[in-house]
């Protein structure tokens, strides 16, 4: 697999995560926006897929700094 393919499959998971996280904080939907309440469980899911694009876009970093030969700012 290239390196446009690596990152490509990088940034499709951050894309997956970050649709988790915006499915698990809406979970009630019908609650005013100051009342939102998440369970202690949705919340540790939302933390691990936050993780989960944190770690993604940091390959996607590493892979473009080694396409270029250095470090990406």
């Amino acid at each position: 697999m290239d390196s446009t393919q690596l990152a490509g499959k990088e940034a499709g998971k951050v894309l997956d995560a970050l649709a988790a996280i915006s499915v698990q904080l809406s979970c009630h939907a019908n609650a005013p926006p100051h009342t939102l309440v998440l369970s202690a469980s949705k919340v540790r899911e939302t933390c691990d897929a936050i993780d989960q694009a944190v770690t993604s876009l940091k390959k996607i970093l590493t892979i473009a700094a080694d396409e270029r030969g250095g470090s990406v700012s």
